[in-house]
C-alpha cells in the first residue's frame, strides 16, 4: 500500500494518470482528434518540466551534500 501512495503524491504520476483518463474522456465524448493531442501535448510538457525542476533539486542537494562550508554556512 505504501507504494502506492508514494505514486500518488509524485506529481509527475499524478499527471500521467490524469492525461490518460482526459484520454480515454475526450474520445467518449467525441472531441476532435486535434484537441485531444493538444491536452496530451500540454500534459507531457508538464511532466517533462516536472522532470527538469527534479533534477534541479537533486543537483542542489548533492552540491550542498558535497561542499563542507556551505553546510557550516546554512547551520
Amino acid at each position: 500500500m505504501t507504494i502506492i501512495n508514494e505514486l500518488f503524491k509524485s506529481k509527475k504520476f499524478t499527471a500521467m494518470v490524469i492525461g490518460i483518463v482526459a484520454t480515454f474522456l475526450t474520445k467518449r465524448f467525441g472531441l476532435p482528434e486535434e484537441q485531444t493531442t493538444e491536452i496530451i501535448a500540454l500534459i507531457i510538457s508538464y511532466i517533462v518540466g516536472q522532470g527538469v525542476a527534479d533534477l534541479g533539486k537533486e543537483a542542489a542537494r548533492v552540491k550542498m551534500e558535497a561542499s563542507p562550508e556551505v553546510k557550516e554556512v546554512t547551520e
